[in-house]
């Protein structure tokens, strides 16, 4: 349904060494939904999306994600439940070809172990193709454009089934020549998936949600 809440987050606290960062925080997310999480930097955005998705352990309150209470959980289970996460400091390897970064860990083999290569190359171009984007599979991730490594961020995303996408400042990565680019990729995403933008650039995030 897509009036389901697939995030609910209520009465979320945490403190760092006795300091308080969050404080009663409630945020709530229906499919669907395109949301931005503004306010300046050291606001406590990006701490409440990482203790949605695993990195620090809350205080008190609770987390419950697509009908299931996930507080507390890990970064791999948050994974498992359909949350990605694309951070400022992308988590890519830039020695590796773009579809060694999409199956990173997660790689296909036959029952003897072998790399399945060319089919991972193949459901990388359809998930590519999907998003109308031109990034050739085989390519070292360090020849992308920063742009170009946002979208492979998000094409993890797209290729593991994701049900809420986080993006982390995605202005930083919004250049001229990739910005109609990037409305045209989430058009296409929030058709999939919820979306959740952190962000202190009130300017470029509305103009982003706007277009949507």
């Amino acid at each position: 349904r897509v009036d389901m809440n697939i995030l609910e987050m209520h009465n979320v606290h945490k403190s760092f060494v006795g300091v308080p960062v969050l404080k009663g925080v409630d945020l709530v997310v229906k499919q669907g939904e395109v949301h931005a999480l503004l306010g300046e930097n050291g606001a406590g955005k990006s701490t409440l999306m990482n203790i949605l998705t695993g990195v620090f352990p809350l205080d008190e309150g609770s987390v419950v994600f697509d009908g299931k209470d996930i507080t507390n959980c890990t970064i791999a289970e948050s994974e498992a439940a359909g949350v990605a996460f694309v951070h400022q400091e992308l988590n890519l390897f830039n020695d590796l070809r773009v579809f060694e970064n999409i199956f990173f860990n997660k790689e296909l083999t036959t029952r003897f172990g072998k790399l399945k290569k060319q089919e991972m190359i193949r459901k990388c171009d359809e998930v590519f193709e999907k998003l109308g984007v031109s990034i050739d599979p085989t390519d070292l991730v360090e020849n992308l454009s920063a742009s170009e490594k946002q979208t492979l961020e998000i094409a993890k995303a797209i290729f593991f089934e994701a049900k809420l996408l986080i993006l982390d400042e995605p202005a930083n990565f919004v250049d001229n020549q990739f910005e109609n680019e990037l409305y045209r990729i989430l058009q296409e995403l929030n058709r999939r998936m919820a979306i959740v933008m952190v962000s202190h650039d009130v300017g470029t995030i509305s103009s982003v949600v706007k277009s949507i």
